[in-house]
């Protein structure tokens, strides 16, 4: 199978080569709705041969790894000993888009290939590597190649089978060629010591950046979770209009209030600060028995509750098992949760993240810190004790579907960054486990607002969050207080009174203003750049009160 084989030119056209190579890609991989390129499967295999073909047409080193991944890089850096290694994966769910993962492989394997255009020397060998196998649609378990490569992966999930025709993952990885052996005895696949860095690009599957109108970020952890796959609620049938309420067992009345609960936990959470995300995605009550006039006798649902934060997943199912046993004996229901399924945090290498943030800055890109919501193979490496960090790029319309949206010109921006970071002479060491951030961000504030509607009761949020974050982190306390104060003045400025969105519009854009500016001040180490981000905002803070003052007034 031929990849296109681009013409060569004096300036690399980046974009160029990704649109096509994207292009031929989903051609090859086109399901009857989006793409499909399953873990572990001859169309797995294809996609990479097309990479292997593109890559050698560049000149560039390829080898098939012993988990039958691909391995890319310039041809002087094919035996390193140490290198900084830059991927992600190329399976996709059924029917799904085309960017999820194969973007950060494509915008690795086009950094190589602008070095060997331009003759560049990065100051530590790279190398790329296209994964398999990340996506848990197809067996259940996630991030298989990763944890194969790391001598993780379960026996538990090699028994896992297909979705479609039953066979364990054992077999579908044996038959793609895999030797199976020091997978099954736990044995790395992978020197992990020969590592220097893990860093990963991939599209996000939020809102968050369509939003900021930010077209890459660096991403501060990827969040963890502990999910209850399948929660049933037991309670007693009748009919709707001859059960008084005193003699009812209602599971759905149950269920609703048990996730109210977890919601308003969830808002309160967030207006302190802390990160969190509380879904329900499944509910259902028994198609053969439900019915408009019928008490249900049971009703089932999942629950999905993620964090970056370890103390807060613990705390939210320490809840979960409060309110449960509450409200089991207020309602004379009954739960049955089953197994929690934990996923730990992992959160991002610290110097990779000044560092991600530091080429940002040099390409005028604003600097954005957002967390990751969905897993990742970054995770994997992280957990390992690789120093890990990930780019992510703006995408409409989330992940996971046909509608993925990310712009070519955003994915030239991301790529940029990586290939900058990747340039940049190492004058932080990348060494060093992950350190947890001391606390959230300045964007976080405006997260907030945004969280909560972007209207008088978000804004009273924001300034409780922001009042919080100033005791907990005397490293920014001055920026805290400031946000707060203007947030709590705008909750004032507009109560009772009826606003039209886009006065709140414009209020939301001069807090983004502010928090940008902080931000950015604050990954950088030199005090009297943040004494003059703080000065900055604290005298555009005044102009906006006195402005304020004077409308009021009627001048």
């Amino acid at each position: 199978m031929n990849a296109a084989v681009l013409e060569r030119s004096a300036c690399f056209d980046l974009a160029g080569a990704a649109a096509r190579l994207f292009a031929e890609i989903a051609e090859h991989t086109a399901d009857v709705e989006g793409v499909s390129r399953p873990a572990f499967s001859r169309v797995e295999t294809e996609t990479l041969d097309l990479l292997v073909d593109f890559a050698r047409s560049e000149g560039l080193a390829t080898e098939w790894d012993a988990g039958c991944n691909l391995v890319f890089s310039l041809p002087q850096h094919a035996g390193a000993e140490h290198y900084v290694l830059v991927g992600s994966h190329v399976d996709s769910v059924p029917s799904g888009g085309n960017f999820d993962g194969l973007a950060g492989v494509l915008a690795g394997l086009l950094c190589l290939v602008r070095a060997k255009r331009e003759g560049a020397r990065f100051p530590e060998p790279v190398k790329v590597i296209a994964m398999r196998g990340e996506e848990s649609a197809w067996f259940g378990p996630c991030y298989i190649g990763s944890k194969a490569l790391l001598g993780v992966l379960s026996q538990d999930e090699l028994s896992a089978r297909h979705k479609s025709d039953a066979r364990t993952l054992d077999e579908h990885m044996e038959a793609v060629g895999i030797d199976m052996a020091p997978i099954r005895a736990g044995k790395p696949l992978l020197d992990r010591s020969a590592v220097k860095a893990y860093v990963e690009v991939h599209i996000e599957q939020g809102p968050v950046l369509i939003e900021r109108n930010v077209p890459a970020a660096v991403v501060s952890g990827i969040r963890g979770n502990f999910r209850f796959k399948k929660i049933s609620c037991f309670g007693e049938t009748g009919h709707s209009g001859a059960v008084p309420l005193a003699y009812r067992h209602d599971p759905v009345l149950a269920m609703a209030e048990f996730l109210n609960v977890l919601d308003a936990a969830w808002h309160d959470f967030v207006a302190k600060g802390r990160d969190l995300v509380v879904t329900s995605g499944m509910v259902s009550t028994d198609q053969q028995k439900h019915a408009l006039s019928r008490i249900p006798d049971s009703v089932e649902f999942s629950l999905d509750v993620r964090s970056q934060d370890r103390d807060m997943l613990e705390a939210m199912h320490a809840l979960v098992l409060q309110h449960v046993t509450r409200i089991e004996n207020e309602r004379a229901v009954r739960f049955d949760l089953g197994q929690a399924l934990w996923t730990s945090p992992a959160l991002c290498s610290q110097p990779l993240i000044a560092r991600l943030t530091e080429a940002a800055q040099a390409l005028g890109v604003q600097p954005t810190l957002v967390p990751s919501g969905g897993g990742h193979d970054a995770a994997m490496f992280s957990e390992a004790g690789i120093p890990s960090g990930m780019i992510f790029i703006r995408n409409r319309n989330g992940s996971h579907n046909p509608q993925e949206a990310m712009e070519i010109g955003d994915f030239e921006i991301a790529t940029a960054i990586l290939y900058a970071f990747l340039d940049n002479p190492h004058e932080t060491s990348v060494g060093g486990q992950p350190a947890k951030e001391s606390g959230p961000m300045f964007s976080n504030i405006t997260d907030i607002i945004r969280q909560k509607g972007n209207a008088v009761r978000a804004y009273r949020a924001a300034a409780v969050a922001a009042e919080q974050a100033a005791v907990d982190d005397p490293d920014r306390v001055v920026g805290y207080f400031m946000l707060g104060l203007a947030a709590q003045e705008v909750a004032e400025t507009y109560y009772a009174e009826p606003v039209e969105a886009a006065v709140f519009d414009q209020e939301l854009s001069r807090f983004d203003g502010y928090a940008t500016t902080l931000d950015a001040a604050f990954a950088n180490p030199d005090a009297a750049v943040r004494l003059d981000a703080l000065s900055r905002v604290a005298r555009s803070l005044a102009i906006d009160r006195q402005r304020s003052t004077i409308r009021a007034a009627g001048l």
